[in-house]
């Protein structure tokens, strides 16, 4: 597996949704990846499903809360593949409630996730990154744009995740290593499939109809931008937030 000459992707959150999409798509251009998540039944699934279309793929199970989890996956990733050229932080968590309603555990596990996790994420596959000249890129939300009535918690991890991928781009940008953002609004995944949980077809329909596309997005449409950010034909994309929304954040809009 030490082709160093083909792009070497490491994504996070890979058992399923988003995640499992953008390995998917990066395993069809060729690159070898390294699955991340703490999952370890869904992420394997994900990889035999990359092996048996031809691709070559290999599993790291990891918490993306504990830095030593993360550094021992990162450190195997290496050890087997020979380095990191691309890495997409996918893993997230959703929990609803406002300041009053969630309980400050709740909170923690949120930003411990979302925030946290892409920090580390970032922190230990950095140094592989800058000898690669390599591309980052998190996955935050249109809940990291503007706020979303219910989603306390939420909300200010995905604004976290944009600060922190714009300092990633300041930083790191002068060393050859470009860093984005892409902020995709409900998607059709599993996570999303929880916050509908008690609600009728119809509720969920007058959700998709805010949407000016008037449907959520499929996890294969958010791989597609995080396939174009990490590419050579995003050579000179950096720090930047990308809306894969529909039109959601675009403006007032009443169907």
């Amino acid at each position: 597996m030490r082709m160093l000459e083909r792009e070497v992707a490491l994504v996070t959150g890979a058992a399923s949704g988003i995640g499992r999409a953008v390995a998917h798509r990066l395993a069809a251009r060729g690159a070898l990846l390294a699955l991340i998540d703490s999952n370890a039944e869904g992420v394997r699934k994900v990889e035999q499903e990359i092996n048996d279309n031809g691709g070559t793929s290999s599993v790291f199970a990891a918490d993306v809360t504990n830095s030593d989890s993360v550094q021992q996956a990162v450190s195997g990733a290496v050890a087997l593949i020979g380095s990191i050229s691309t890495v997409v932080s996918c893993a997230g968590i959703l929990r609803i409630g406002t300041v009053l309603a969630m309980s400050e555990q709740e909170w923690h596990d949120v930003i411990a996730v979302n925030l946290t996790g892409t920090w580390l994420v970032a922190r230990h596959t950095m140094p592989w990154l800058l000898k690669s000249r390599g591309s980052f890129v998190a996955i935050s939300s249109d809940a990291g744009t503007q706020g979303a009535s219910g989603y306390a918690a939420y909300c200010a991890s995905k604004h976290g995740v944009l600060g922190l991928v714009r300092c990633l781009a300041l930083d790191h940008g002068p060393q050859g290593v470009r860093s984005n953002a892409i902020c995709p609004s409900f998607v059709q995944t599993p996570m999303v499939d929880t916050a509908f949980v008690g609600t009728t077809a119809e509720q969920r329909q007058h959700y998709e109809q805010l949407v000016p596309l008037g449907r959520f997005a499929r996890p294969e449409e958010i791989a597609s931008m995080a396939a174009y950010l990490t590419s050579a034909e995003a050579s000179y994309i950096n720090g930047a937030v990308y809306a894969v929304d529909g039109g959601a954040t675009a403006g007032y809009f009443v169907q």
